[in-house]
């Protein structure tokens, strides 16, 4: 790559920013045509560089998605948690400025209502 500068930097061998290393998930859903539902979720994501030069290591880390609800005939009602251990890790760098990231987005609850009007 070469910089304005006219210097020239050899970023061969090195990992994409923020691209982790290794990613997992295990979700287990219930989610009957009638009554009650559930549904949990695991994610992983792995060892990852801040940077292209592969000099700022950061560590995995883990979430947890859950959600409950009921289903009717023809309305649904359901209640839903994002990132529930709230962790806050890096996940994209920002075209702001050296140094800044984006964070994961913090925990949420989402109640939602769904109905069939056929």
């Amino acid at each position: 790559m070469t910089l304005e500068d006219g210097s020239v930097v050899n970023y061969a061998g090195n990992r994409l920013e923020v691209s982790p290393q290794h990613l997992a998930a295990l979700g287990l859903i219930y989610a009957p045509a009638h009554g009650w539902q559930g549904a949990i979720v695991w994610n992983y994501v792995g060892r990852r560089f801040l940077d292209q030069e592969n000099e700022a290591p950061v560590g995995g880390y883990t979430t947890v998605d859950a959600g409950v609800g009921y289903r009717f005939a023809r309305f649904e009602l359901r209640l839903d948690g994002y990132n529930l251990s709230d962790r806050r890790d890096p996940v994209a760098i920002s075209e702001l400025g050296d140094g800044q990231a984006y964070r994961l987005p913090g925990r949420s609850v989402v109640l939602s209502a769904t109905f069939d009007l056929q």
